[in-house]
């Protein structure tokens, strides 16, 4: 099987991309990757509850509840070492099967932060990246994105499903007030935009540059001969100097092409994950496609950032290979129904799967240019997009953290949770994004979130970030 060492190996030896190699092992800043993970329409907080933290918190008196026990929350932050996670509603997959990796030693559960500033409901948009009301400002990924990219082609990568069957959902990621940043939820769509360039025996990277050629030159030959105001101008500049990027950037693909191909997952019409129609698809099927595209171009260095967004521009959308015929919004309204309960957690036990996965995927690869693995310099967050439940009221917002352990991160095995919503030492979900600012190498990352006056503290969870 192809492995990044394999590639790195034959390039010592064959002096392919000998410039790049020798750039990757000389450069002295620390790899840092972000993936972040978004289940639409609420992560019940009992899906990553261990049974040893639902002891430590009083099993009396949670009893069935799948949401609200707060009550049972600390007076301060509990930090519980060397819990078994895998033993979790929705945890499982952790722990691996047969000779797989074990990943319950390379997570952390956190519990108790709230984000009340984003509304919560049946959706917060792009309040749950940006902790400001649903697009006011920024989300994180956008705000990151600069200081990740380093050579890599593309500064972000965002993948997702929708109940919609348009191509580019825009309600979960932006650049900044009233700027959304587009998701591709066609899967379809996301191989041909991310690999079209260098995928073996297409003639795609080379109409694309003669597409962008043209382009170019018709606008370098409009401002020759332009008269019109300094505002048109600069318009057209601005233009040229987009095309002249996305040219650069085509260029870098097709020079990666020899070790991108091996990496690429199945092409849209031969994937089985796309096949059999059906409308609306099946969300899983297709997130998992997504998530072949992700787990490519993080191996094969497209990007250091990727956002896969599952049902959050849309969140009715169906999961027929788990319970057929029913749609996200009605398993919600049937949530007192067993039945319904059991395929919820079925759901996300199955985005803890692919998160897994593509964990195991990084943790099997060596990094380039220091110690440890692609794990090791990777911070996987997975979390919903509005908190706890069908209508959040967002006073909880469940998170799961895999990887990091190079960056700081104290994903070791353990649960952490924190004083409930009102509770003086309660803490907020800016503060975990403000925990990756600085595990991301900027000391001064604890002003991101919009809270204003109801921000509780700023600056970095020690208890996950040291």
């Amino acid at each position: 099987m192809f492995t990044r060492r394999a590639f790195l190996q034959s390039v010592a030896a064959t002096g392919l991309f000998a410039a790049l190699y020798r750039e990757a092992f000389a450069q002295s800043v620390t790899p840092r990757r972000l993936v972040l993970v978004l289940e639409c329409n609420g992560i019940y907080p009992e899906a990553f509850l261990s049974a040893g933290t639902r002891a430590a918190l009083g099993a009396e008196k949670i009893g069935g509840r799948h949401h609200n026990f707060g009550d049972s929350y600390p007076d301060s932050p509990l930090v519980r070492e060397g819990d078994d996670l895998s033993t979790a509603l929705c945890l499982q997959p952790l722990a691996g099967s047969g000779a797989e990796i074990s990943l319950v030693n390379r997570s952390a559960v956190v519990l108790g932060l709230s984000s009340l500033i984003t509304g919560g409901g049946h959706s917060t948009g792009t309040g749950a990246l940006s902790c400001a009301v649903d697009g006011a400002a920024a989300t994180f990924d956008a705000v990151i994105a600069p200081r990740l990219k380093g050579t890599a082609p593309f500064d972000a990568i965002r993948l997702g499903t929708s109940s919609s069957l348009t191509p580019i959902a825009y309600q979960t990621c932006a650049y900044g007030p009233r700027r959304p940043a587009g998701i591709l939820v066609n899967p379809a769509l996301a191989w041909n935009t991310i690999f079209g360039s260098i995928a073996a025996g297409t003639s795609a990277g080379l109409e694309r540059s003669m597409l962008f050629d043209f382009a170019r030159d018709d606008v370098v030959t409009a401002l020759k001969t332009f008269s019109g105001n300094s505002r048109e101008r600069a318009k057209l500049e601005r233009y040229l100097e987009s095309l002249e990027k996305l040219r650069a950037r085509e260029a870098q693909l097709k020079s990666m092409a020899a070790k991108v191909q091996p990496l690429l997952p199945p092409a849209p019409a031969d994937n089985p994950l796309l096949q059999g129609g059906g409308s609306p698809p099946d969300s899983l099927k297709w997130l998992e496609a997504q998530f072949e595209i992700a787990t490519s171009a993080l191996l094969g260095g497209l990007t250091n950032l990727v956002v896969l967004a599952s049902g959050t521009s849309g969140f009715d959308v169906h999961y027929d290979s788990i319970i057929p015929d029913i749609g996200r919004h009605d398993l919600q309204h049937g949530i007192d129904n067993p039945g319904n309960y059991t395929a919820i957690a079925a759901v996300t036990r199955k985005h803890v799967e692919l998160v897994a996965k593509l964990a195991r995927a990084l943790e099997a690869t060596p990094e380039v240019g220091a110690d440890g693995t692609m794990l090791d310099h990777t911070i996987i967050v997975y979390m919903s997009d509005n908190g706890e439940q069908h209508h959040s009221e967002a006073r909880e917002w469940p998170k799961l953290i895999v990887g990091g352990n190079a960056l700081g991160m104290k994903t070791d095995g353990r649960t952490v949770i924190y004083p409930r919503d009102g509770a003086a030492r309660n803490r907020q979900v800016s503060n975990l994004f403000n925990t990756l600012g600085h595990a991301f190498g900027d000391s001064d990352f604890n002003t991101f979130g919009a809270e204003g006056t109801t921000r509780i503290a700023a600056g970095p969870l020690s208890e996950i970030w040291a």
